[in-house]
């Protein structure tokens, strides 16, 4: 009868994220650690795997930590013009040189590709298989799994991997973890912290996957929360990824806009 209640409640919760999602395919799910409630929209897709993108930022941003690619958050990586940059990324950010923390900051594809080819695929493999992060297959090539070959994510998945790293049972350093979130902070409030990371990318052949992930600490609970959505090209919805789920988390009284 409990179990009844609480999945009837889930639902409650589910109708009321519609009206964010008109003619969206989409999932968004927020998991409540106080009470371990969990609001979704669209449970069934929340269950399916998609490329994570550069959501995989976070975890890759974890194995630079943790193996001393990265001894911190100022370890920077020369721009080589070779890649012809510029001009990507916000407001053309990629052409230029970057540390760990900007590079996450502007989402630079390059500079993570280059860690994970220092890293190497022996160790982004076992450490993403310590992580147990998705389907956990690295077998797309080291600077590419993450991008619409093999590797792939769903946003159930995508919480439980944020809330193993936010309370550290993902048999990392307490300073790998520290970092990361000192890294992953996208802003603050009045008594809330949010740390997040978007994503978007796509597989042969499939809509482009939009993402956003992340966390949110406020006084007595931690709110991690996942949106996902399908577009058949990057724009528009790519700009409506974080004011969807920041209106989403004021309209649930986690945030304040």
């Amino acid at each position: 009868m409990i179990q009844f209640l609480f999945v009837l409640l889930v639902s409650l919760h589910s109708a009321d994220l519609d009206h964010h999602f008109k003619n969206i395919e989409a999932t968004f799910i927020l998991k409540n650690s106080a009470t371990q409630a969990i609001t979704v929209h669209n449970p069934q897709r929340a269950k399916q795997q998609f490329p994570p993108c550069s959501t995989f930022k976070i975890p890759n941003t974890l194995i630079a930590l943790e193996t001393g690619i990265a001894p911190g958050p100022d370890f920077l990586i020369k721009y080589d013009p070779a890649l012809k940059q510029e001009g990507r990324g916000p407001n053309g950010s990629w052409g230029k040189d970057h540390t760990l923390r900007s590079a996450y900051q502007n989402s630079v594809l390059w500079f993570y590709q280059e860690v994970a080819r220092r890293a190497g695929i022996d160790a982004e493999t076992r450490l993403v298989r310590q992580f147990h992060y998705g389907n956990m297959d690295t077998s797309g090539g080291v600077d590419k799994f993450w991008l619409g070959t093999s590797l792939k994510i769903s946003a159930d998945e995508q919480i439980a991997f944020l809330e193993r790293l936010n309370t550290g049972k993902l048999g990392l350093s307490a300073r790998t973890t520290a970092i990361a979130k000192d890294i992953m902070l996208a802003e603050s409030g009045d008594g809330w912290k949010l740390y997040a990371k978007t994503g978007a990318c796509r597989e042969p052949n499939q809509p482009v996957a939009l993402w956003y992930v992340g966390f949110v600490e406020r006084a007595g609970a931690t709110y991690y929360f996942a949106l996902e959505m399908a577009a058949p090209e990057y724009e528009p919805l790519m700009h409506q990824r974080i004011p969807k789920t920041k209106a989403i988390l004021a309209e649930l009284k986690i945030i304040t806009n």
